[in-house]
């Protein structure tokens, strides 16, 4: 991998000056005829010579020329935040060491520059395109912002589910008839779930824990199964995450101490015709986590596993079956406890494509559906981004195709609409993943690929 840029750390010897821009703006619209080392302009000299000779005002009194200068110096102070050239007029303020530069905090955030850093590197290098490279950068922002939000937010002792991947990022191998929730805990102490399943098609609970070689590991899983066994009438349930088995009624899962986390996911056939599960989870028992401030050890761990959390969700197009990239228009098979329950559910299986085509062509993929409670065929760019997914036809459910007449499914995959059922559009990817996530299989044939004609799918058989 090239590695063009100056290393993390140290201050870039050439930086382009935000001044330098900001007055060029200044200069093209008129908005100052004085040069930044104060000497006049030739427009100020000619209005100057304009005016020689001419009557003028008295200045002004000393204790008002004062006056004027200090409001002048507040307002200039005051405004400050909104200088062109902010990030250079502060630059020189970090070159000096600091007391806290050995914390362990700022030694975390050093890491996640690294890995920032790290991280552009390889989607410019990567990219094969002006388009890819623009939206590779995107992504890295998106799950920045994403990771940042899970990881930093957490409170222990108050928790709380929140989106893991909220509706406008759209990125890490996204399920768009998914929603994924997520919960920071304590495997020390005691937690209850409380829920209801809603209309949603299908319902998973994972518990994920810290792992010594790798970014987490699955501690405890309940399928859907499960949890709709112990859900009532209304279909309220509990979980119990505790040491002890509670005499209370619900489903237990015993805590480890390693446990860190809570994912609830829920798959939707049809967002206009399933009403979302709701839960909540609270901290319970006599001994609660403590509610004081972060100190900087846990400040650290946690800008840590944004650092952790950056690297892996921006390089599935790398790590995430790897082989498909070799071969592409072909699906291959994998088992989500293979793949890792952390991270993928245990129930599911996938088949997945690294997908290639040109500009006036399409991909038809045909499919015979398995006998499942969900399933779904994703489209992806190749930095597994599902663009405009709540507006545009980019993955589609089993109640949302139209099935041909012996049951099987044909998918169209094309930038335009070719005029035919089940059309995903590829938003002028010449490149990208087709992702097919399919509930309670163990085996599945693959979906069969034709790269054809744009013009030509409309005369298939």
């Amino acid at each position: 991998m090239s590695r063009g840029a100056a290393t993390l750390g140290a201050r870039a010897a050439a930086r382009t000056s935000i001044v330098g821009v900001a007055l060029v703006l200044a200069v093209a619209s008129g908005a100052g005829c004085v040069s930044r080392g104060g000497d006049r302009s030739p427009e100020a000299e000619a209005q100057g010579a304009s005016t020689a000779g001419a009557v003028t005002d008295p200045p002004p009194a000393a204790g008002t020329a004062a006056a004027t200068t200090a409001e002048s110096d507040t307002e200039t102070a005051e405004q400050q935040w909104n200088r062109l050239d902010l990030l250079d007029h502060l630059a020189p303020i970090g070159d000096a060491e600091s007391d806290w530069d050995a914390l362990a905090s700022a030694q975390s955030f050093a890491l996640l520059q690294r890995a920032l850093e790290e991280m552009r590197q390889l989607v410019l290098e990567d990219a094969a395109s002006e388009q890819e490279a623009a939206e590779g950068l995107r992504m890295l922002l998106k799950v920045f912002a994403m990771a940042a939000d899970d990881s930093l937010q957490g409170d222990l002792a108050n928790p709380l589910f929140r989106k893991l991947d909220p509706r406008w990022r759209d990125v890490g191998a996204y399920n768009p008839d998914a929603e994924y929730d997520q919960a920071w805990i304590d495997g020390r102490y005691d937690y209850r779930i409380s829920g209801n399943l809603g209309g949603a098609r299908y319902v998973s609970v994972t518990v994920n824990g810290r792992a010594p070689e790798a970014s987490s590991r699955l501690v405890a899983y309940l399928d859907d199964a499960a949890l709709r066994r112990a859900a009532d009438a209304s279909g309220d349930f509990t979980i119990w995450l505790t040491k002890q088995k509670p005499a209370a009624p619900g489903l237990w899962i015993a805590l480890p101490d390693a446990a860190d986390g809570v994912v609830i996911r829920q798959y939707l056939a049809s967002r206009a015709r399933e009403p979302l599960a709701t839960f909540s989870i609270e901290a319970i028992g006599e001994r609660r986590p403590p509610k004081g401030p972060m100190r900087d050890a846990e400040i650290a761990r946690r800008i840590a596993t944004v650092a952790t959390y950056l690297v892996v969700n921006s390089t599935w197009h790398r790590t995430l079956m790897p082989y498909a990239m070799a071969q592409p228009n072909q699906f291959f098979d994998r088992a989500g406890t293979a793949i890792g329950g952390n991270v993928a559910n245990n129930e599911n299986l996938y088949h997945m494509a690294h997908y290639q085509l040109g500009p006036d062509e399409a991909l038809v993929i045909d499919f015979v559906p398995p006998k499942s409670p969900f399933w779904n065929l994703t489209a992806a760019s190749l930095w597994h981004e599902t663009e405009r997914f709540l507006t545009d036809p980019v993955s589609l459910t089993l109640d949302e195709v139209t099935p041909r007449a012996d049951g099987s499914v044909r998918f169209v995959l094309a930038d335009r609409d070719p005029g035919v059922p089940n059309w995903l559009a590829a938003f002028e990817h010449r490149r990208g993943f087709l992702i097919l996530r399919m509930v309670g299989v163990a085996s599945h044939p693959l979906p069969r690929v034709r790269r054809v004609a744009w013009k030509e799918v409309s005369t298939l058989d």
